[in-house]
């Protein structure tokens, strides 16, 4: 698991995932010229109820795949 922090909208927040799943938000990143931040606030704005951000970003990884 490698943690990372990120500062959203203001809010100081970390996050473990598996490195695969960085993997994939990386290149997800360089792909859309974005930083982390601004993809958390996308998949954020995409959720109807608040959930755990890294589960968040996993269903995001995996979506993204599909696509």
């Amino acid at each position: 698991m490698i943690k990372r922090s990120v500062v959203v909208q203001g809010h100081a927040t970390s996050v473990r995932l598996e490195p695969e799943f960085w993997a994939i938000i990386d290149d997800i990143c360089k792909k859309q010229n974005i930083s982390l931040s601004q993809l958390i606030i996308s998949i954020e704005k995409q959720q109807q109820a608040r959930q755990n951000l890294a589960s968040q970003l996993r269903v995001f990884c995996l979506k993204s795949m599909k696509s």
